[in-house]
Order: C-alpha cells, then structure tokens, then sequence
C-alpha cells in the first residue's frame, strides 16, 4: 500500500496537519473525497506543511493553492516515487487560457474583463493574511483580489488601466450559447481516469448554484493536448465550444466541489482515486 504526502502551500488553511483531519469531512477541495476513497482502499496519506517539513512518500501530490508555485516547492519533487503536478507551475490566465485578448490584437466581439489569477486571487489573499498574523514575509506582496468579472460590447470599451494592469486579463467573449443559455464543460482528471460534463446555466457566467441540467461530454483532442502542455497528472479545465472550436478557459491544480454540485461530484471520487492507483509501481 502507497503513502501518499499531500504537498500544502505553508499558509494554506490546511496546512496543519491536525487542523486537515478535522475539517477532512466538510473540506472545500475535490481530492479530498479522493484521499477518504483511497484510505478505503488501504493507503494511507498525510499533509505537508510547506518545503520545509521534507517529508517522504510513495507520491507526493502537489497540492499548493495559489497561481504561481514557487521553485522551493517545485524542488520537493525528488523526495517522491511517484510525483504528481509538480510540472503545474503556473495556472495564471495568460498562461492557461485559450481566449486571452492582448492590447495589440484586434477583435470584433465582446470581451469579458478577468483576474489573472486563480479565482480572482482568494487564496493569495488568505496566504497574505495568515502570513501577516505570525508576523512573515507577505508570500505573494504584488497581487491584488478581484471579485467577479465585467463583460463589455467592444474592446474599445477596456480602459487603458486595465491593459496596464498585470493583475487583470482580458479575453474574448466567446460564450458556448445553446437553447436554454450558455454552457461550459468541466473535464476533471486524475491519471487515465476522468469525467466530463457540459453544465447549463441561463446566466453568461456559468457558475455552480446556476446550473439548471448537465449532461456527458467528449473530450476534445485540442484540450487533451493542453493537458500535455500544461503539465497536469490532476486537475479540472473549464472550456468551451465555440462556433465550432474548443477554447480551454481555465485549468486548476486545487479544483474545489461546491456544496450544490457536492453529491455529484463526490459520486466520481472513487474513479479518481482509482485513477491515481494506476501510476503506482
């Protein structure tokens, strides 16, 4: 049987190892579903503290939540067998997306106006804090949080204060639009295993609580293929189809399960965790 480390950025809320046991059962993030499937099935796992605890383990599973992974943590992939995301380093907007709009680059359609950041940079944010309450080096001083999104008619439209500002992007608009609303497919892997899903919202912005029906979906070889570049062993890409074409609009090393998609997703933990017993030796 495997012991698996679960690689925590330093000031994640679950960086402490007793603190990750007792919220283990109302955890926000996906793997941990996963991780209770796989105790089940007689491996065991622990959670480590940042680099500098330097733990060893069958896997390692990087597991920082934030953007941008700095190299210290990268580095720890040589204490595992088998490492797992350590080639994720960066799940910034303009590194991921399919969509990204640059100042130079013409366009005829709406834009919609984003973070760069992993979800609008939450978690950089509660890394800052807990950072400044034990009186540290702020991990990550040059961020900004960024609630929601603005979709606006034109690029014309962008002030220049936001092709200015590094913490912002700005991409097409490039909604997959169908009889109900708009779409979006959410492909969520773990090794060979995985699940797709086209989820249906009446609002613009697909999100969890708006979800009015969902059904199966293929996988296009274009996202397959940003799976490849990008690095990832585990993850969730967002993407849609566009007049055709597949755009991917977000990928994400920490995917989190939202309390109206809990069961559902939760029903798919024990593909995964079989999914992550495949890449043992």
């Amino acid at each position: 049987m495997a012991r698996i480390v679960v690689v925590t950025h330093e000031f994640d809320i679950f960086a402490s190892r007793k603190r990750f046991r007792r919220q283990y059962h109302k955890s926000p993030y996906l793997l941990f579903d996963v991780l209770k499937a796989l105790e089940h099935g007689g491996h065991s796992w622990c959670v480590m503290r940042g680099p500098e605890e330097r733990m060893h383990g069958d896997v390692g599973l990087l597991h920082t939540d934030c953007t941008v992974v700095s190299d210290e943590y990268l580095a720890l992939a040589d204490n595992f067998d088998v490492p797992l995301n350590f080639n994720v380093r960066d799940i910034s907007k303009r590194i991921v997306s399919g969509a990204i709009l640059f100042e130079d680059q013409s366009w005829q359609g709406p834009v919609i106006i984003k973070s760069d950041l992993n979800c609008g940079g939450t978690s950089e944010q509660r890394h800052n804090i807990e950072a400044k309450r034990k009186r540290r080096s702020l991990p990550h001083p040059r961020i900004k949080h960024v609630d929601g999104y603005v979709i606006l008619p034109s690029r014309d439209k962008v002030p220049q204060s936001i092709w200015n500002d590094p913490n912002m992007v700005v991409e097409r608009f490039v909604p997959e639009r169908e009889q109900d609303g708009y779409a979006v497919r959410t492909w969520v892997f773990m090794g060979e295993r995985e699940r797709c899903t086209r989820h249906v919202s009446t609002q613009p912005i697909v999100k969890a609580e708006g979800i009015i029906s969902r059904t199966p979906s293929q996988i296009p070889e274009a996202i397959r293929a940003e799976r490849t570049r990008l690095g990832f062993d585990f993850g969730k890409f967002d993407f849609v189809i566009h007049d055709g074409q597949p755009i991917l609009l977000d990928a994400n090393r920490t995917p989190g399960i939202s309390a109206t998609l809990q069961e559902f997703l939760q029903a798919g933990a024990k593909n995964l965790a079989e999914g992550l017993e495949k890449l043992i030796p």
